[in-house]
């Protein structure tokens, strides 16, 4: 992959993100626009990009990818945690600042960065791949464990996990696995309508940058720290240790441009439902999807000379 190829693909992500933000600050997506679009990504055309990705070839070594990749994606979410609540403890943190600091250091943006990033390199068959295997991980940890930390005590929900999302990846398991494939047209809507994701999610970032005050962002030091630890010292960790334990490249590659992706912005809705540190973890989002600009690059690159993609 060349650094002109990558260029050129980074540069219309942030492009479209630029679209967002245009569209926010002149009025024409209007607050709360950026939640109503994510209901409509979350809901409806991420769930036909799922399902639009049955096309692919079936058979076990295509879901012996999408487990293995979930799984290295938990182990390395679980580990990040760990990090992150000794930094947290030698920090002095309160509860709150100790919950985003986990959440959003830990759990990346893999979808609405992830998903063009991964279809923008590995293809959007194969990117949809890892981006269906970074959900499940991404839900199983959010649902479990962060929500722990927002609101001590309280169980996981089962129904937290029932979202068309999720029933969508459930789907797609399913006929991969008995080799099932959709119907002509049935096929020609999903793809048509899934393809409306991308460019949607990436305006949601826009939207959200819009709304933050960004002279703000370079304010607060603990931004620093989360930003250094989500966009370069994390992905690059994961980076080499795959590299050593000799995974794949493929998988490796296809893991490491999800780890790669700026602070996840559920763990910010979250933050901002249970009023704990709201503006700390929206400023976290917003710093590190700019720092994201220069680390992915340098990142994706660096994966690509390593794992020869």
């Amino acid at each position: 992959m060349s650094l002109a190829v990558l260029m050129g693909q980074i540069l219309v992500i942030f492009l479209e993100i630029g679209v967002g933000f245009a569209a926010a600050k002149a009025g024409v997506l209007g607050p709360g626009a950026g939640k109503t679009l994510s209901g409509v990504i979350m809901s409806v055309t991420l769930p036909c990009t799922l399902l639009a990705s049955t096309n692919l070839p079936a058979g076990g070594d295509t879901i012996l990818r999408m487990v293995k990749a979930a799984l290295l994606l938990e182990i390395f979410f679980v580990l990040s945690a760990v990090a992150c609540l000794w930094v947290a403890r030698r920090l002095g943190c309160t509860p709150g600042q100790k919950a985003v600091l986990v959440t959003l250091t830990v759990l990346p943006n893999s979808t609405f960065i992830g998903l063009p990033l991964a279809s923008a390199i590995l293809g959007p068959e194969t990117g949809m791949l890892y981006v269906a295997a970074g959900m499940v991980a991404f839900n199983l940890f959010f649902f479990t464990y962060a929500t722990q930390l927002f609101q001590p005590g309280q169980k996981p929900a089962l129904k937290s996990f029932i979202t068309p999302a999720n029933l969508a990846t459930v789907a797609m398991v399913v006929m991969l696995l008995l080799g099932l494939h959709l119907a002509g047209p049935l096929q020609s809507f999903v793809a048509d309508v899934g393809g409306c994701t991308t460019p949607l999610a990436l305006m949601v970032v826009g939207a959200m940058l819009a709304e933050s005050d960004l002279a703000a962002l370079f304010k607060t030091p603990l931004l620093y720290g989360m930003t250094l630890l989500r966009c370069v010292v994390f992905p690059l960790g994961l980076m080499l240790v795959l590299h050593l334990a000799g995974v794949e490249d493929g998988l490796a590659m296809g893991v490491v441009i999800l780890a790669a992706c700026p602070c996840g912005s559920l763990g910010a809705v979250l933050a901002k439902q249970q009023e704990l540190e709201a503006e700390l973890a929206s400023q976290a989002v917003a710093q590190s999807t700019l720092a994201s600009a220069i680390t992915i690059p340098v990142l994706l690159m660096g994966a690509g000379v390593l794992f020869g993609i």
